[in-house]
């Protein structure tokens, strides 16, 4: 089964074409399988990430065929063309730099008090957020996070010296910091003030961004459009429940 690899090595992008070795004909490899064979047979300094029995789920998302995939999970086909996420800077090969995503919300949502009543049960909404393991396919295609590298209004272009540094976190969101934000409003522990915090700072990150955008797709299957986005926008004013 032949398939593309695209690596990137000091910011050239070459392809390298590998022919994946099936065990027998009934076999359907993951991805994850085929870069690892490559990197056993033909490409030793490979770059790529993957967490799997060291629940660090989530890091071997790449692009199949200019879609997010998550490579433990997703099967290859013949033809397939992968290569890094196209949402993040690439670091070396299929390796992205996620520092950016992760910095993003850091300390801006402490010092709210809380509640000390361990015995409240939190809503099944929070519960289903919780299944988020930070892939970052919900990234394909946002709006909101286009313009950390679109600049910093829809239509405004940076040059590659104005780049955002994904070392001091992006400055506009995602999927994923407001799924982040939207499960710290539903934990029955943080207090109303702190829930309206949470609210200011989705606006802050572009939350107009998602009102008149289709919606975004989850890597695992959740339902951000409902169980995120409509939520924080009907709260903030900028979309009624009867537009969604």
């Amino acid at each position: 089964m032949k398939v593309t690899i695209v690596t990137n090595r000091n910011g050239t992008e070459s392809t390298v074409e590998f022919d994946y070795r099936k065990r027998d004909d009934k076999e359907r490899p993951m991805v994850l399988d085929v870069l690892l064979q490559a990197q056993l047979d033909s490409i030793p300094d490979l770059a790529f990430r993957y967490g799997c029995r060291a629940r660090n789920c989530g890091v071997c998302t790449v692009d199949i065929n200019g879609k997010p995939r998550i490579a433990c999970r997703a099967r290859a086909r013949e033809g397939d063309r992968i290569s890094a996420v196209a949402t993040l800077p690439v670091a070396s090969d299929l390796v992205v730099r996620r520092d950016g995503i992760a910095r993003q919300l850091h300390g801006k949502l402490g010092g709210h008090p809380r509640h000390n009543d361990l015995n409240v049960e939190a809503p099944d909404d929070y519960h289903a957020l919780t299944a988020c393991i930070e892939c970052y396919a919900c990234l394909d295609k946002c709006p909101m996070h286009a313009r950390n590298f679109n600049g910093s209004v829809p239509g405004e272009v940076n040059d590659k010296t104005t780049l955002p540094d994904p070392a001091e976190g992006y400055r506009w969101g995602n999927p994923f910091s407001l799924l982040k934000l939207q499960r710290y409003r539903l934990d029955p522990l943080n207090t109303e003030s702190g829930h309206q915090a949470a609210i200011k700072l989705a606006e802050s990150l572009g939350l107009d961004a998602c009102v008149e955008c289709p919606g975004c797709k989850c890597g695992v299957g959740i339902d951000l459009k409902r169980k995120v986005i409509s939520p924080l926008l009907e709260t903030s004013g900028l979309k009624s429940p009867a537009t969604d």
